[in-house]
């Protein structure tokens, strides 16, 4: 072997030095002197994008006024993941954003967005990263929680077993569809936060103060199950100086083909807020916004979390009593939603996570972050 780093050749080290503890000595004394001694730094953390909602991660790094990290991840002309990081990770602290829903911008589905968050969080445990994040705004397979019938998938169990195995060290999740899916993970945190004040803000300033004084608002819930969601909701709208707010809960009953909903609490005469965690096809809150008309709400709106808008949702909500629709972009919407319908509006979140990644380096608490049975 040579040192070419040396200045004596290993023949005139061999002559001249007769302890080997010595040789190691002379062979790593300019290397040593080189370096600097360690300094105390600030956690570094990097943040990257994963391909379902870049745009979401570049609001993210503008609020934390960093750059998001640079790296391929592409795909093989067969479909298979094509990941190449072009910076070092090693020790940093990784923060990877990828939302589990479908691709707007590309053919890409859940799945694949999935299978990619996945390689990703075995790319960055491979390359020495020092902890690794998921952030993942919407979370797919959320609906299916629980065992409903037989031979069949808890996904959403089946989904934090994946990430766990990937090696993540925490997750942050937005307004999650229930919150047991927290404890569907063994050994890392789940942060579940919530978009709510961020609507609550939005609504108090943008909406309510169209009305009149003495106008009288209720939040609706479009099932029993998102009651304690509605509540909250409607918590929030006291906290803001909003007095004449009530509750209301609508029950869908099917029999045979037909579907009936059944009203719980009094919403004549009042502006009406559906309020649920997501907006798939559109059919319920549309349904609900029919009904509530019917019985007299004087408007209704929906506020939802996520907005995934499938097949001609957007082309329903615009047919619908519905005046306007509040989502958050934890969803791109596609590029032509704004051809379809002028009424859904979106409120970012990228606030509410930028908060809690720089909580989370600085120690610092988040819990008033979280929503639903916090005090």
């Amino acid at each position: 072997l040579e040192f070419p780093a040396l200045r004596m050749s290993r023949s005139e080290a061999r002559t001249s030095l007769t302890d080997p503890s010595d040789m190691f000595m002379v062979m790593t004394s300019e290397r040593r002197a080189a370096l600097e001694p360690l300094q105390p730094t600030r956690r570094q953390y990097e943040l990257y994008a994963g391909n379902s909602n870049p745009e979401l991660t570049q609001r993210i790094a503008e609020q934390l006024k960093i750059k998001v990290s640079t790296m391929d991840c592409k795909q093989f002309n067969d479909g298979e993941c094509n990941i190449k990081l072009h910076d070092s990770v090693r020790n940093a602290h990784v923060f990877v954003l990828q939302s589990t829903c479908p691709g707007r911008s590309s053919t890409r589905s859940i799945n694949d967005h999935i299978m990619e968050l996945f390689l990703l969080v075995r790319c960055f445990r491979r390359a020495s990263a020092a902890t690794v994040t998921a952030v993942i705004p919407y979370y797919g397979y959320a609906r299916q929680d629980e065992k409903r019938r037989p031979r069949v998938p808890v996904a959403a169990s089946d989904f934090a077993m994946l990430m766990e195995a990937a090696g993540v060290d925490r997750v942050l999740a937005v307004d999650l569809h229930s919150a047991q899916i927290q404890g569907q993970f063994q050994q890392c945190p789940v942060d579940n936060l919530s978009m709510f004040e961020d609507f609550a803000e939005y609504f108090f300033l943008n909406v309510a103060s169209k009305f009149d004084e003495d106008a009288e608002i209720a939040v609706v819930s479009p099932d029993a199950a998102g009651t304690a969601r509605a509540k909250f909701f409607l918590g929030l709208l006291q906290d803001k100086g909003l007095t004449n707010v009530t509750l209301a809960i609508t029950i869908r009953q099917q029999a045979n083909s037909s579907i009936t909903l059944n009203l719980v609490g009094e919403i004549s005469g009042k502006h009406c807020i559906i309020v649920d965690d997501i907006i798939d096809t559109g059919s319920r809150v549309c349904t609900a916004s029919e009904a509530l008309k019917e019985l007299g709400a004087r408007s209704v709106g929906a506020i939802a979390s996520h907005g995934i808008f499938s097949n001609k949702a957007l082309l329903k909500i615009e047919a619908s009593d519905l005046e306007y629709v509040l989502v958050s972009d934890t969803i791109p919407i596609a590029a032509d939603a704004g051809l379809k319908t002028q009424k859904v509006m979106q409120v970012s979140c990228a606030a509410l996570i930028s908060e809690a990644i720089h909580s989370i380096m600085t120690g610092d608490q988040i819990s008033h972050l979280f929503g639903i049975g916090t005090e």
